[in-house]
């Protein structure tokens, strides 16, 4: 695949014909995901702002898996919460999966997001692994 080959990856069994997005997108060695606290079989974990954090990164971490990157080797998030006073639960959690050093992010309060009850959502761009472009 030429490094100008633009790349979708799937997310697998969670997939339906439904679904409207990509797990990542990845060009020129670079990756962009959009993750939500959706579990495997395709629920959302609703329940605290530490268990759909967790979720939330543990589905990024899976993506990035899929498009040959890491958690070590993100760029920039943009957080989504819908209530600006979680960020410190974020934060916890966020320090204890993402490795340092930590990537440029940026953290906003919105009204809501897609689903009733989800909290938080994650915007991603990483770096793919040396030669994961061409592979």
């Amino acid at each position: 695949m030429s490094p100008g080959t633009i790349r979708r990856t799937e997310a697998g069994a969670a997939e339906s014909e439904d679904t409207l997005s990509a797990d990542a997108t990845c060009f020129a060695g670079l990756v962009c995901t959009t993750q939500i606290p959706d579990r495997e079989d395709g629920s959302i974990e609703l329940g605290d702002m530490r268990e759909q954090t967790r979720q939330t990164l543990t589905n990024l971490a899976n993506a990035l898996r899929r498009a040959n990157s890491d958690l070590s080797r993100l760029l920039h998030l943009t957080i989504y919460l819908t209530d600006i006073e979680d960020r410190g639960i974020f934060n916890e959690v966020y320090a204890e999966v993402v490795p340092q050093p930590y990537p440029a992010r940026c953290c906003v309060a919105v009204t809501a997001l897609a689903i009733e009850g989800m909290r938080v959502e994650v915007t991603a761009l990483a770096a793919q692994a040396h030669g994961a472009a061409t592979a």
